[in-house]
């Protein structure tokens, strides 16, 4: 009971933190779940358990697949579909390092992903920066410049205290 527990509760964060997170940390999250099944899957291909193998290769196809999805492009054809092509490469590779029991694919789509999680790292990096950057001026917007208020006309007295120092302003003592 307690395992069901614990895994609802995971379940529950992690949804929750999809859920909440930025565009970019979402693909960010891709990525590691992608690499983290790379690695899993390549740890039992070397303790030979062929069904914890093929559920870390399903769910770093599933990653994968899902970052082909997000890709828009409208925005940069060429950049895209760079990155479409570099995606298809990993999946024959992990689908021939599942289907053959090879390492090397495993390594080789874990090379390209790793590579491109880092890069992804940086953009996210970034483009978090600027938008803390733009919320920053929204919240604090420009200070006004100060406008001196204005002079009492009618009072009589002020001419005696505007040719006065500060210091000898400041030094009266009004006291009894």
């Amino acid at each position: 009971m307690d395992a069901k527990i614990l895994e609802q509760a995971q379940r529950s964060y992690v949804e929750g933190r999809i859920l909440s997170a930025h565009p970019t940390e979402i693909v960010h999250m891709l990525y590691q779940v992608a690499i983290d099944n790379l690695n899993a899957a390549i740890a039992h291909l070397r303790n030979r358990d062929a069904f914890a193998r093929a559920y870390a290769v399903s769910k770093a196809e599933e990653a994968v697949g899902e970052l082909v999805l997000a890709l828009d492009h409208s925005v940069n054809a060429p950049f895209t579909k760079t990155l479409a092509d570099l995606y298809a490469y990993s999946m024959q590779r992990i689908v021939a390092g599942h289907a053959e029991q090879s390492e090397q694919a495993f390594r080789e789509a874990l090379s390209i992903l790793t590579t491109l999680a880092d890069t992804w790292s940086e953009v996210k990096r970034r483009v978090l920066e600027q938008e803390h950057v733009a919320e920053a001026r929204i919240e604090t917007p420009e200070r006004e410049p100060a406008v001196e208020s204005p002079r009492i006309v009618n009072d009589p007295y002020a001419a005696y205290s505007e040719n006065l120092p500060a210091a000898a302003a400041a030094s009266r003592d009004w006291s009894c």
